[in-house]
């Protein structure tokens, strides 16, 4: 963490010496304990804005004024020594002075005691705990579609998409509020299809979208599949031939592996950092019938009317 230049301290500031605040922040500054080793009651840290205060005894005016920081403002009555502190980076997230309030052996906790002062924390700060975040994030599995209903035909292209879109989680990292992304990068499509060219494999990174009345004929410019084989029924399993002689492939499953990417974003700041590591979800579509198309003449109608 970078802290940002201040004044030199007026002597005697009752306070603990800087040097010290990198063994504070490794001892869990964030989720409020101590090392894991550490067997006794828990300490408590927080973070919280200070002020340093001057109580000068009028009575006696040989001795120095007492310098001392306190939580949240200086005591009625009490002076406060103004510090302007110069202003954090851009992309950096200031947080406030760091206390902590120790355990104390009958229970509860003693008055705050000042740890460090403010702070600028930059996205390298926190970048290998928003890896982690991102590793144990929970990504729903994204819907997806072949279009054609429960029987899907020979020769034609069947659009594929996925309602996959980007989502947000809010979440608390070394006491920064970061915002954590995770996109989705590419769509691995197989239509369990060994019998077509290209094994029924397709892989980018279009979502896809829906036919609908007024579009084109889906055709090889769509995210979509076209099914030109179905195997040799006395030969190649799962395909079949109906009572009619006509050939099709039943409980053909197509799934759809999603790969994420993360990025985060410290609370309050316009700069998105992508996080290393990627995460995969998996969908699985209720399975199709594939069959032929053909075409036959019939004596009647649609409503039993002869027409021979």
């Amino acid at each position: 963490m970078t802290h940002s230049p201040s004044p030199a301290p007026p002597p005697k500031i009752d306070t603990l010496a800087d040097d010290r605040q990198d063994e504070f922040l490794a001892e869990g500054v964030g989720d409020g304990t101590r090392p894991a080793d550490h067997d006794g009651p828990k300490d408590r840290y927080i973070r919280a804005d200070s002020a340093t205060c001057i109580e000068d005894d009028e009575a006696d005016l040989f001795d120095e004024p007492r310098w001392y920081t306190a939580i949240g403002g200086c005591p009625e009555g009490v002076a406060e020594f103004e510090v302007i502190p110069a202003p954090c980076e851009d992309g950096a997230v200031e947080l406030p002075a760091l206390w902590v309030e120790r355990a104390l052996a009958g229970g509860g906790f003693s008055e705050p005691e000042y740890v460090s002062g403010r702070e600028c924390v930059t996205p390298a700060d926190v970048a290998a705990e928003a890896q982690r975040a991102f590793a144990r994030l929970h990504i729903p599995t994204p819907q997806a579609d072949v279009q054609g209903g429960e029987v899907l035909l020979v020769n034609r292209f069947h659009p594929a998409s996925t309602t996959a879109t980007a989502i947000t989680t809010e979440v608390e990292l070394l006491g920064v509020p970061v915002v954590i992304r995770a996109d989705p990068v590419e769509f691995a499509w197989d239509f369990d299809d060994p019998y077509s060219p290209g094994g029924g494999v397709l892989v980018t990174t279009d979502p896809g979208r829906h036919w609908v009345d007024g579009d084109p004929e889906p055709d090889a410019s769509w995210v979509a599949h076209r099914y030109t084989h179905l195997g040799d029924p006395d030969v190649d399993p799962g395909t079949e031939r109906d009572d009619e002689g006509d050939w099709y492939r039943g409980e053909v499953t197509t799934t759809l592996v999603t790969t994420w990417h993360g990025s985060f974003q410290l609370a309050g700041t316009s700069i998105w950092t992508p996080i290393d590591g990627q995460i995969t979800t998996t969908t699985t579509l209720d399975p199709v019938r594939v069959t032929e198309a053909r075409v036959r003449l019939v004596c009647s109608d649609l409503s039993g009317n002869s027409t021979c």
